[in-house]
C-alpha cells in the first residue's frame, strides 16, 4: 500500500545527504539513548551470567528475574540502537517491510517483559500469602514452563495482532510512529490495550495490595512475638529474608508501571502526539529508562549481584571454584 509506506515521510525524494539533525534537543536525545543502550546491555548481561552461571542462584525467583534480563537485554540490543540512530539521521528511513518487522519486535519484547513482571508478582504472592503452596506451586520445572509459555504467548499474539495487515479494513487509522505508518484499528485497538496492558496491571496490583497485606500482618506479629527459640529465630530470619525479595521486586514493578503507564496513555492519544516530536521522544526514554533501571535495583538492594558481578567482571567466572563461591554469607 502506497499510502502507508510514504504516510510519515512526504519530503521523501529530497536529497537528505548529511542532513543530521544538529539541534540541541536531538543531540541530548541521542546522547541520553545512547548512553541508556549501553547501560542496559552491560547492566543485564551481568544479571544473566550471574544467574546463568552460579547454581545457587537457580532459584525460581531469580529465573524470572533471568527472563526478564533476557527481555531488557534484547531491548538495549535490537531496539535502542536504531532509535539513537533515528534520533539524530534524517536519512535513517526504513520501509513498509522493516517498519513492520521493528514494530513486531518491539511488541514481542515489550509483552514479554509485561509477563516477567505478572510471573514476578504471582511469585511473591505464594511467597508472602501462601509460603506452604509456595515450593509446590513454584518449582523450577514449573517456573521454566511458565516463562516459555509467557515468551511463547507474547510471539504468537503479536505476531497475529501486528502481523495481519488490516491497513485497508473500514475503521482503520494511519498513525505516525516516528517515520513508520502503523495501522490502528479502532475496534481492536481498545481490546489489545486491555489484553496486553490493562488487565495484566490489574493483577499486579491486586496480588500487591493482598501481599501488603498480609505483610503488615506478618511485621506486627514478628514485632509482638516475645519468644526466641531457636526455630522462631530461624522463621523470623525466613521472613525477613522474603520481605526484603518482596520489596525489592516491588520496587520493580512499581518503577515499571511509571515507566509504561505514560506511555500507554499516549498510545490511546497517538493522534494529538504524533505530532508533538519532543513530547513524543520524551516519554519514549522514560520507556526505554525502564530496561536498564532494574541491574541497578539488585545492586541496592542484592548483596550476592553485587559479589557475582564482582567475580564477572574480574573473570574469576573461569575459575571452577568460583562456581562453589559462597554470595550468601551469614549476617
Amino acid at each position: 500500500m502506497e499510502s502507508a509506506d510514504y504516510h510519515c515521510f512526504p519530503f521523501r525524494n529530497t536529497s537528505c545527504s548529511l542532513n543530521f539533525h544538529f539541534n540541541y534537543f536531538n543531540v541530548l536525545l541521542f546522547l541520553y539513548i545512547s548512553v541508556i543502550c549501553m547501560l542496559t546491555v552491560c547492566g543485564n548481561l551481568l544479571v544473566i551470567v550471574s544467574i546463568a552461571v552460579f547454581k545457587q542462584l537457580h532459584t525460581p525467583t531469580n529465573l524470572i528475574v533471568l527472563s526478564l534480563a533476557v527481555s531488557d537485554f534484547l531491548v538495549g540490543m535490537c531496539v535502542m540502537p536504531v532509535e539513537s540512530i533515528r534520533s539524530i539521521n534524517s536519512c535513517f528511513y526504513m520501509g513498509k517491510s522493516q517498519c513492520l518487522i521493528f514494530n513486531v519486535i518491539v511488541s514481542i519484547i515489550g509483552s514479554v517483559s509485561l509477563m516477567n513482571i505478572v510471573f514476578v508478582a504471582i511469585d511473591r504472592y505464594f511467597a508472602v500469602c501462601n509460603p506452604l503452596q509456595y515450593m509446590s506451586k513454584m518449582t523450577i520445572r514449573k517456573t521454566l514452563s511458565y516463562i516459555g509459555f509467557g515468551w511463547t504467548m507474547s510471539i504468537l499474539y503479536n505476531l497475529v495482532i501486528i502481523g495481519f495487515d488490516y491497513s485497508n479494513q473500514p475503521g482503520t487509522t494511519l498513525i505516525c510512529m516516528r517515520e513508520c505508518a502503523v495501522p490502528v484499528s479502532n475496534s481492536r485497538g481498545p481490546i489489545d490495550l486491555i489484553v496486553s496492558f490493562l488487565a495484566p496491571c490489574i493483577v499486579m496490583v491486586i496480588l500487591y495490595i493482598k501481599i501488603l497485606k498480609v505483610a503488615l500482618r506478618q511485621a506486627k506479629a514478628i514485632s509482638n512475638s516475645t519468644k526466641k527459640g531457636a526455630s522462631q529465630i530461624n522463621q523470623k530470619s525466613s521472613r525477613k529474608s522474603e520481605m526484603k525479595a518482596t520489596k525489592t521486586l516491588g520496587t520493580i514493578v512499581f518503577v515499571y508501571l511509571i515507566c509504561w503507564i505514560p506511555w500507554y496513555i499516549m498510545t490511546i492519544n497517538i493522534q494529538h502526539f504524533q505530532n508533538s516530536y519532543e513530547t513524543f521522544s520524551a516519554l519514549l526514554c522514560l520507556f526505554y529508562t525502564n530496561s536498564c533501571i532494574n541491574p541497578f535495583i539488585y545492586a541496592v538492594s542484592y548483596p550476592w549481584f553485587k559479589k557475582s558481578a564482582k567475580l564477572v567482571l574480574t573473570l574469576k567466572i573461569f575459575q571452577a571454584a568460583s562456581k562453589q563461591f559462597n554470595l550468601f554469607p551469614e549476617d
